[in-house]
């Protein structure tokens, strides 16, 4: 493979080459492995897009300004390729962060909308609509003076243990670390020594006093978070 092959397969994808061209390349995919296999995962990336694309209407800013960034730089060599598709994997992941958070409204509720309206909770889980669960833990203000949100996600069996901060009327996921379930219980313990203390750490150097009583945190949620 050379960015040749690269730059090939990516015309072949694309429909772009001639008819000569086309059967060439074709040819090449039969008998050669390496060609083969790259040329199913550039066909996966641009389906991931495309499913993206179908279900929004609207480029995030931010992609749309590195999109535009990485075309207006300067090309290296012959290898254009590399940043065309390094950008369209970029693209893709950023939508498909964006779509978790901001689902239709007839798709049910998002982390974001239970994280805005659902009071912190012992135990049980508020069901989302792409089938996880997730259970609000505690909120607290930051020292910055944002409302957050500690979290825990149950994603069949495999759980995230997260902190999410409310910036100008939308929630952000400001850390999130792997946990695990252990037996049939719906308790949660880290992943790891390494992330055992992650999201206490955070905590504990970001909220700005102790966190809300039930009671204080009622009233706030009542406010929409303005007090």
């Amino acid at each position: 493979m050379n960015d040749k092959d690269f730059e090939l397969l990516s015309q072949y994808l694309d429909g772009e080459l001639d008819e000569l061209s086309t059967r060439r390349v074709a040819q090449r995919l039969g008998s050669e492995r390496e060609l083969r296999e790259t040329f199913a995962h550039m066909t996966a990336v641009d389906q991931s897009i495309r499913q993206v694309y179908s279900a929004s209407e609207q480029v995030p800013a931010h992609i749309a300004a590195m999109l535009e960034s990485a075309t207006a730089a300067p090309p290296r060599r012959t290898t254009q390729w590399a940043f065309a598709a390094a950008a369209s994997v970029a693209a893709a992941a950023g939508l498909m962060l964006t779509l978790q958070w901001q689902q239709p409204e007839s798709a049910g509720p998002t982390v974001a909308e239970v994280l805005e309206i659902t009071p912190s909770m012992a135990s049980g889980w508020q069901p989302l609509a792409d089938g996880r669960q997730i259970r609000p833990v505690l909120s607290f203000r930051d020292v910055d003076g944002a409302w957050c949100r500690e979290y825990l996600v149950e994603d069949h069996g495999k759980g995230t243990r997260g902190v999410a901060c409310r910036d100008q009327g939308k929630w952000e996921t400001r850390i999130a670390v792997a946990a695990v379930i252990p037996g049939a219980n719906d308790a949660f313990r880290p992943a790891g020594a390494g992330d055992s203390d992650a999201v206490a750490d955070y905590t504990a150097s970001r909220a700005d006093g102790i966190a809300l009583s039930a009671s204080e945190e009622a009233k706030i949620i009542a406010s929409d978070w303005q007090k």
